[in-house]
């Protein structure tokens, strides 16, 4: 059409390209929406329709929606965790990765929910070769057959978000190669997006809900799960576990075939053992003693994760006998890498001065460190912590060292800690749950091995390292370096501070949550200068006295006095501030 009012070509491309962007919106907005009636359909089913009508997600949803699960709802009479345990289990693969995450947060979990989370299984039915075959095509960009030279059809693992074949390379090699399940990314993605939205929801209508942030625990969770479907990320854990350990002659961990992996695609080096929690058959099997030894595998192993931990502060986080496995040579080998914890220099100092502390029984101690790690509550009752802490800690008093399971101790101080609004970093929580685990292998190995008494070399050498002249300089130099960044940043922060003032854009939030708290610190700060005073005067006042005076003739006896007295006032100065730990 001409001149009138008719479509031109133009109007026509943007209308094919308007409705090009439009369709896999609607596309996703219908599957989201298919996907939250199935949500809450599950958890109607579970017992949660109260929650779902006082989140008003009932009256969202269609008319008669929940009718049908009206009766089976009230004739359930399992607990509260265990219900919730099994809607996520029906769910899939989010949920059932969301349990298993939430179950190593003890700070925001209560225990009998975690004690449920922990029996999540991500099994799932393996699908098809032929999907297998078209994503490694499409991730690696060659044909399998042009990569390998055997592959198994059927994978040995079948999980939620992946499944594992064996194979073997066309240069000879063997391999393990990880694929991940078609789908299975958006469908995350969906259910992440579907989580945010109920927890926003909660946090609005249910108000007992905002103690746990539901939002920042989702959000947390987002990171999470996007980190794992990225196989390159346990790629490159693996890898650095495997540079790190290559010379230690104890241990196996699997090379990664860099060439042959993506996001998608994992190929790593076959380890060929048994697992950890077999070997005690094979120990009365004709074997070698030295092979099948458990009490130096309890060893190699507890040496294993306290190098990680305390030489490397990179420790593998889920070190199940499933995971962990004997090879014919004896060495131990470590498997799946996609969950590991980091520690700075910094948060071992303060590990390893917590643990001490809980051994010696130390609750001073162990506040002070709280103190300092900033992660006490404003309104924590500090005395009736302490008296809580001291009351369970007395249980270990004189109880003999391999009689202490150390995990149980970690535990226990946390769940006490947390009724008092600690709030522990995440990476402790988790060192927390990775010995427990750790500490149960060996204890099952060998039962008498003292796992404390073998710690204490770990402990002492990092002390001892605090003391060193290298690591004072260190930190004097990074001392120095903050405060050089902040003193070239000055001018302009002032500035920008002088700017909003002049047009009246700034603003001040003052709070004083603790005042009682910065009140008696400020008594000992005043109470300090005052000492600091009087010595300084001692010694000025003594100074002039043993020139120009005599005592009962006795030439400077007081002046020498009035040092003697500034010594003892300055050395006992010296001792409460290197007490405090403030110097």
């Amino acid at each position: 059409m001409r001149g009138g009012k008719g479509w031109g070509t133009g109007d026509a491309s943007l209308f094919t390209f308007h409705t090009a962007m439009f369709i896999p919106r609607l596309n996703r907005t219908i599957r989201n929406i298919q996907r939250l009636r199935d949500i809450i359909n599950v958890f109607a089913r579970h017992g949660f329709g109260d929650l779902l009508d006082r989140m008003n997600l009932r009256r969202r949803s269609q008319n008669g929606l929940f009718r049908r699960f009206r009766r089976q709802e009230r004739a359930l009479k399992l607990s509260l965790p265990k219900r919730l345990r099994l809607a996520f289990e029906e769910l899939g693969a989010t949920f059932i990765k969301l349990g298993q995450i939430l179950s190593t947060r003890p700070d925001i979990i209560p225990r009998e929910f975690i004690t449920e989370f922990e029996k999540l299984q991500s099994n799932a039915p393996p699908f098809p070769f032929s999907e297998v075959q078209r994503i490694i095509d499409e991730e690696l960009n060659l044909p399998i057959d042009k990569i390998f030279m055997e592959f198994e059809q059927m994978p040995f693992a079948a999980a939620s978000i992946a499944q594992v074949h064996h194979a073997k390379l066309n240069t000879g090699e063997s391999v393990v190669v990880k694929i991940q399940r078609p789908g299975i990314s958006q469908l995350i993605e969906t259910d992440v997006n579907i989580l945010f939205a109920i927890a926003k929801l909660l946090e609005k209508h249910v108000s007992e809900s905002r103690l746990y942030n539901p939002t920042e625990l989702i959000d947390e969770f987002k990171k999470t799960i996007r980190r794992e479907l990225d196989f390159t990320t346990e790629g490159a854990n693996t890898d650095y576990f495997y540079r790190t350990f290559a010379g230690n002659k104890n241990i196996k961990i699997p090379k990664v075939y860099w060439q042959f992996s993506s996001r998608r695609v994992l190929t790593l080096e076959e380890i060929r053992g048994t697992k950890i929690s077999r070997i005690e058959p094979l120990e009365h099997a004709e074997r070698s003693e030295q092979t099948w030894n458990r009490k130096k595998i309890a060893q190699i192993c507890i040496e294993f994760f306290f190098d990680q931990i305390f030489k490397h502060g990179f420790f593998h986080a889920d070190p199940h006998p499933g995971n962990l496995f004997v090879l014919e040579d004896g060495r131990l080998g470590l498997v799946d890498f996609g969950m590991v914890g980091h520690l700075n220099r910094e948060m071992l100092r303060y590990i390893t001065s917590w643990l001490l502390a809980l051994l010696k029984k130390d609750v001073d101690q162990i506040v002070k460190l709280y103190l300092r790690l900033g992660i006490i509550g404003d309104d924590t009752n500090i005395v009736k912590l302490k008296m809580e802490m001291a009351e369970f800690l007395d249980r270990y008093l004189g109880m003999p060292l391999n009689q202490i399971h150390i995990g149980e101790l970690i535990n226990e101080t946390i769940t006490a800690s947390m009724r008092y609004q600690i709030k522990f970093p995440a990476n402790l929580l988790m060192l927390g749950k990775t010995i427990v685990i750790i500490e149960g292998v060996v204890t099952q190995l060998d039962p008498e091995f003292e796992i404390l008494s073998f710690s204490k070399p770990y402990t002492a050498q990092l002390l001892r390292q605090k003391l060193e002249p290298q690591r004072w300089l260190q930190d004097i130099y990074d001392a120095v370096d903050d405060v050089s960044y902040t003193l070239k940043e000055l001018p302009l922060q002032l500035n920008q501070i002088l700017r909003k003032l002049q047009k009246g854009k700034l603003k001040l939030d003052i709070e004083l949550p603790s005042i009682e708290r910065l009140t008696l610190e400020l008594d000992k700060v005043s109470n300090r200068l005052s000492f600091s005073l009087i010595i300084a005067a001692l010694i000025v006042g003594s100074s002039i006295i043993v020139q120009n005076t005599e005592v009962f003739g006795y030439r400077n006896a007081l002046g020498i006095l009035g040092f003697a007295i500034a010594g003892i006032l300055g050395l006992w100065l010296v001792i409460s501030i290197l007490r405090s730990g403030r110097l």
